[in-house]
């Protein structure tokens, strides 16, 4: 009768230093990753500290929907008063150098920064706006209502 021997060897797998090293591998990839795509190119000029194209183009977006929650609106020069069909009174106001937008009178919600002067003119589908901003820039638009 025959007995076979197993032989000590090595079996397949991983060992725990082995495992350890590979999540330290994966996790300083994975904190490496944000950190590259949030890289700017230089001479990219993105004002951190200013008026910013992303910021007028939200302030038109909740000023879209707003004006689709609304049964009327008016605009009396540089302030625009929105009445919504729940009875809610909402403003939008130049207050020292920012649009702010307050519902029934109350709160301060900043709506847009660094603005030296905004005028709207109410039209029958929708509402002109024109904003300066304290960089000197001149931005227009038309904000529409689908109904």
């Amino acid at each position: 009768m025959r007995v076979r021997q197993a032989v000590a060897g090595r079996e397949s797998g991983f060992t725990l230093l082995e495992a350890l090293l590979a999540l330290a591998a994966a996790l300083t990839v994975a904190a490496v990753i944000p950190a590259l795509l949030s890289v700017r190119p230089l001479g990219a000029d993105v004002s951190v500290d200013g008026f910013t194209h992303l910021e007028w183009r939200l302030f038109l977006q909740q000023l879209q929907i707003e004006l689709h929650e609304t049964e009327r609106w008016t605009a009396d020069g540089a302030t625009l008063y929105l009445q919504k069909w729940n009875g809610d009174k909402v403003s939008f106001s130049l207050i020292k150098s920012d649009v702010i937008r307050q519902v029934n009178g109350a709160g301060n919600e900043t709506a847009l920064r660094h603005v030296r002067a905004v005028s709207y003119r109410a039209g029958v589908r929708g509402l002109f706006v024109q904003v300066s901003a304290t960089d000197g820039n001149v931005y227009e638009a038309f904000v529409a209502r689908a109904f």
